[in-house]
This record gives structure tokens, sequence and C-alpha cells, in this order.
């Protein structure tokens, strides 16, 4: 029996029917939230970082709280949580509302199991996890191996990571490990040349940018390729850019994108892989937005028929298989590759170790999240997951017809995946912005500070959530310059609850947003070309997408 008076019954488990009933209020507050009526039938309900700061700043307790006041606070943190579940909620296809996966995703953290190490840790877990991982490579066209061919750690090729920047870190740390071994005794420095990396820095994740400086690689070191109208990178350009490069400076991997973040467009993969091969650079494909039309056999054959060449590739199962945060991968063709990493590689190269924590790079201890994905495909099938990625797929082309056709706002990319970024401007104001260059950068302003004004109305005032950062104008849809950064809103969509009458109902709150202040653009707009009047500009903050 514990003692009561040194701990609380209700802060150690020890089932008794009393800790159930705590257990059932706290998932009805869960179901509360997911079911809106923990924010009052909206997104979100918006309050000011200063509410935020006042109502949580206290000082560290000194005694303790009773379960009637902890459940009020679990209730307030919901009340004030933004669902993007939410059919309104169009930022980012985050929408973690599967019921498979909710229940795994629970059980998983019950389990609490270390995938570290097999013996004392993670016995059946980690044979789940290799599982897994072929099925992965199945997916992508590398070789597969079923579970009772696979026979020593050297030969487990990927790992779980807690989020896209931590993936593409390691397969940046890998890449560079294989192409110069000897820098695993010596310092970078010690090379008589400078790693390089190639990637179209418009388009790329900035977890790529942020990796070479947290790897030592130097920011310089990252070359840019010039990106295409369609926000893919330009691989005919890609050639002169190495011949250029001077002779201390050493390519050893090109990243190309399949689904990038600002537009889900997706990179000609075959030539990038022409390219590397005739270099003999690594190749990275980042695919954690786009991974998913490996699904759908028709799309995989349309946008990914050469993803199996990469070197590398990265996913993010959840922004496309409606789970909760967290769930990354990195994944390598080559078996034996995080082998490198490993302060044990020959004991790796037999069977004699099964700990998983030797070959993972970063996360040594981690906990069970493959366990989720995994019986989430399992649920859910192959088939349907197809027919929802189609579905998805035909709702995204809907909405992009509705923006289009609108007659306000400008499309900066046209929607290949499920994301497009688009500018407010009124039909009639487009039509005539190229005689007006001399004035562009009041133009330009002007644009960018009306999409965020209606943007940020709708936020706020808890009706739809779209996403903002800023985005340069590529193919110059917009008729001012390639040069010009907008601040944009996005619409994305991978909530499975969508369809195209909740898409239409959405929008049509845009669209009533933008009608209001389709006259205070035009006068503003008459001002700038008329009387050269400054115009309000103030410096918004992006949102992730955009860093």
């Amino acid at each position: 029996m514990l003692n009561s008076n040194r701990i609380n019954d209700f802060f150690i488990w020890k089932y008794n029917a009393q800790q159930e009933k705590v257990l059932d209020k706290v998932v009805k507050l869960w179901l509360d939230f997911i079911d809106w009526k923990l924010r009052d039938n909206k997104i979100l309900k918006y309050r000011s970082p200063c509410f935020f700061k006042e109502n949580i700043d206290q000082k560290l307790p000194r005694e303790k709280i009773k379960l009637e006041e902890v459940l009020e606070l679990l209730k307030k943190i919901g009340e004030y949580s933004i669902a993007q579940s939410d059919i309104n909620y169009l930022a980012f296809p985050d929408s973690a509302n599967s019921m498979p996966w909710m229940m795994w995703a629970i059980f998983s953290k019950f389990l609490n199991q270390n995938l570290i190490a097999f013996d004392r840790s993670a016995p059946i877990a980690t044979f789940i996890e290799i599982q897994l991982i072929e099925w992965f490579r199945f997916l992508i066209g590398y070789d597969y191996k079923n579970l009772k061919d696979v026979n020593s750690l050297s030969e487990v090729s990927w790992m779980w990571t807690t989020w896209w920047h931590l993936s593409n870190h390691i397969a940046i740390l890998s890449a560079l490990n294989y192409a110069f071994p000897e820098i695993k005794y010596k310092w970078l420095s010690s090379l008589d040349y400078q790693p390089i990396i190639l990637l179209s820095k418009k388009i790329s994740h900035y977890s790529l940018d942020a990796a070479v400086h947290h790897l030592w690689i130097w920011k310089d070191n990252i070359i840019d390729i010039p990106v295409k109208e369609n926000f893919t990178t330009d691989f005919d350009a890609i050639d002169s850019i190495l011949k250029s490069l001077p002779s201390y400076k050493k390519p050893f991997m090109v990243v190309s994108v399949a689904g990038n973040t600002r537009t889900t467009n997706i990179d000609n993969l075959e030539k990038m892989w022409q390219f590397c091969k005739k270099n003999k650079l690594w190749l990275h494909t980042d695919a954690c937005h786009g991974w998913s039309l490996l699904f759908a056999k028709k799309l995989k054959n349309q946008y990914l028929k050469w993803i199996e060449t990469s070197d590398s590739v990265t996913i993010d199962p959840h922004k496309w298989l409606f789970l909760p945060y967290s769930s990354s991968y990195v994944i390598f063709k080559r078996r034996d590759i995080l082998t490198q990493f490993s302060r044990y590689e020959e004991e790796c190269k037999s069977w004699n170790s099964r700990d998983l924590g030797y070959i993972t790079p970063f996360l040594w201890s981690r906990w069970f999240d493959s366990l989720p994905i995994r019986l989430m495909i399992k649920t859910m099938w192959i088939k349907w997951i197809e027919k929802e990625i189609l579905h998805r797929y035909n709702i995204s082309k809907y909405w992009e017809s509705l923006i289009n056709n609108s007659g306000f706002f400008i499309p900066l990319n046209k929607m290949e995946l499920y994301r497009m970024a688009f500018v407010y401007c009124p039909k009639k104001i487009k039509t005539c912005l190229k005689k007006h260059l001399d004035k562009k950068a009041e133009i330009q302003k002007l644009i960018s500070q009306y999409t965020h004004k209606i943007n940020q109305k709708l936020y706020v005032e808890w009706n739809v959530c779209l996403d903002e950062y800023k985005l340069h104008d590529v193919a110059n849809n917009v008729g001012l310059s390639i040069d010009d950064r907008y601040t944009v809103m996005a619409i994305s969509s991978w909530n499975p609850l969508t369809t195209k009458k909740s898409i239409k109902e959405s929008l049509m709150v845009l669209f009533d947003e933008a009608k209001k202040e389709e006259t205070n653009f035009i006068n503003d707009f008459n001002n700038i070309i008329n009387f050269d009047q400054n115009v309000i500009w103030k410096n918004y903050n992006t949102w992730p997408a955009g860093w």
C-alpha cells in the first residue's frame, strides 16, 4: 500500500476505480475538444499574446492542487488550443483525426518502450519497427526483404525521427560521412576542399539550411540552384553551376524536392538522378509532403516514378495519414549507411546485437512511435489509403478552380499536389498592374498588406484558418517582377472529413471578406499611382512554412 501521507493516490498509478474515472474524464475533455464543444464551434478561441502571458504567469507552486483544479486546467488548455482537425482549418495538412491512429498513439505511450535496445528495453517493438522499414522500402521501390531475412543491424536502412528538421539533418550527415569517411576521425577543416551541397533555396525546407550550420559545413557551402516557374529545381542550370565552382569546393550532395513546403510542387526526379549519376553525387529527395503519392499507383507514376533512384528520402507521415505529431523518417537506398555511426561497426554486421540505438545518430533513447503508423496502415489497408489520396487530390483541384475563378486573388503557383499560395488583388486592378511598373514597390507592399489583413481577420474571428508566409513570384503571375516577394495566404487540405461542400462554404467566407475590402484596396491603389502617397506597411511575421 502507498503511504497516502507521502504520495497522493492521484499521482501514482496503482489501478483502482477512482483512477479509471479520472482517465475517463481526461479522455472526455479531449473528445470535447475534437468535437467542437471546448472551442465554441470554432477553429480557435483566439486570444492575444498578452492574454496568455497574464493568465499563465504564476510563481513556482509550493502546495499541491486538487484533482478538480487539474481537470479545469486541462479544459482551459483545450479551450485555447487550435484544432487542426477542423474542416475549416486549411493551413497545413496535419489533421490528426484518425481513430485507429489515436488508439495506437495512446497505447504506445502507455507501453513506455525505449527503442534504444532490444533486451530489457523494446523486444517486440524493435522488430515491429524493422518490419515497417521494409514496407516503406517496398513502396519507394528499394529492394525489399521479409522480416525473417533481415539478419543484422547493418541491413536496417532508416530511422524514425521527431520531425522533418531532424530527418533532413541525418540525411545530410549520412551523405557527408559517406563521401568523406575520413572526417570520422579528423576535423572537417582537415580536408583539402570544402564540401558543397546543391539545392534550390527558394523551395527547399529551412531544415536543410539549418543543417549545414549545425553540422559545420557552413552556409556559404550551399550552392543555390535557380527555380523554374512552377517552383521546381532548374536542373538545366546545374551543369553550368558545377563547372563554375572553384577547385577547392567539392560537391557531394544534390537535393531534389518532391512536394516543397510552400507550394508542394514536385521536381523532375529522373533529370535529377541522371545528373547525380553522371557526376557521382548523392541524391537526396525531400518527400515529406509528396511521399503520400506512393500509395496511389496512378499519381506515383505521374510524379514519383524515379524516386527509387534517390540515395536517401525523407518523409512525414503525420502530414498525410491523418496522424498526430510527430512521425518523420529518413530512409536510405544503401542498407548499411547508418552503420558508419555505430561504435561497434563489426558487431552491427552480424546479428549479435539487435539494439537500434547503435545505428541511430542524435536519437538513441526514443519512444515507440512506429507502432501507430504500422497499425494505421494495417487497419486502413492500402486500397483505402489510395482512395483517400485520390479524393484529396480531386478536392484540391476543385478548390484551386474556386480561388482562380473568384476574381479576387492571383495564384503564385499552379496547384500540383495539395497546396496553393495566392495574393489578394481584385481582377479589375490585376489587368492594369503592368502599366505602373514605376510604382511596383508600393504596389507590392499594398498587395501584401491586404493579403495579410484579410487572412488575419478570418483567423482572429475563428472562422477559417489559412496559412501565411512570404513567397517569391517566380513565374511573375502578379506581373510586376520575378524578384518580388509577397506575403501570401495558402490553402492546403488533407482532412478526410473535407468535402466539396465544406470547401465551398469555407472559401465563401474568404470571398465575402475579400469583397468587403475591394473598394478600400482600389482607393489605396489609386492613391499610389496618382499621388505617390506612402502606404502604411508593417513587417508581418511569417509562419513555419516560410521559415
